[in-house]
């Protein structure tokens, strides 16, 4: 059964990179309900671009959930953006969170976010400036622009408001930067 998968997933890939995207698609997808995980990501993300199907942002939150279910960091995120998108930020918050308990940066971001703003749990500023540090530690630059923008705030105190000034635009250069080497990094998605 596993030399079977590997060979669906062999001729899924084979067939992605060759251009023969609905016959990808259709392969991942076999892949995916036979409950590979990677798989289920991949077909989310198909589904959520109309790559190689028909646009069905629906479908994507459904074989995201299933990802996520399964602890998947990836899944986690997405499903928990479909989630913020759809209003349900309660759900959504523990989505993220499940991401951030595996140091997925996005996920981290979403969590200290969510935080500081109070989207689906009560707020918490000391929580919210631990997560989002180590993110931005890490090199997500939301996450460090989401300090400078509370720190410009006055929530950590008056006297951090330079800091916060210098965060920020430390934010933007590293997001700038970032962008022009690799713009489909984890360091810039929010």
């Amino acid at each position: 059964m596993q030399a079977d998968r590997a060979e669906k997933l062999v001729a899924a890939q084979k067939a992605y990179t060759d251009g023969l995207l609905y016959l990808a698609f259709d392969l991942y997808r076999l892949l995916a309900d036979d409950g590979h995980v990677e798989s289920q990501v991949f077909v989310a993300w198909t589904l959520s671009q109309g790559i190689g199907c028909q646009k069905d942002e629906s479908q994507a939150a459904v074989y995201y959930e299933r990802a996520a279910t399964h602890g998947h960091s990836l899944g986690c995120f997405y499903f928990g953006r479909w989630l913020t998108r759809a209003g349900d930020h309660a759900r959504a918050y523990r989505f993220y969170a499940m991401g951030a308990e595996r140091r997925h940066l996005p996920s981290m971001f979403r969590v200290g976010y969510s935080l500081a703003h109070g989207k689906g749990v009560s707020v918490d500023l000391h929580r919210s400036y631990n997560v989002l540090k180590e993110a931005a530690m890490r090199g997500h630059a939301f996450a460090l622009r989401e300090l400078g923008l509370q720190d410009l705030r006055g929530r950590r105190g008056v006297a951090w408001q330079p800091v916060g000034l210098v965060e920020v635009v430390a934010a933007v250069c590293w997001g700038f930067m970032v962008s022009m080497l690799n713009d489909d990094s984890e360091f810039l998605i929010s």
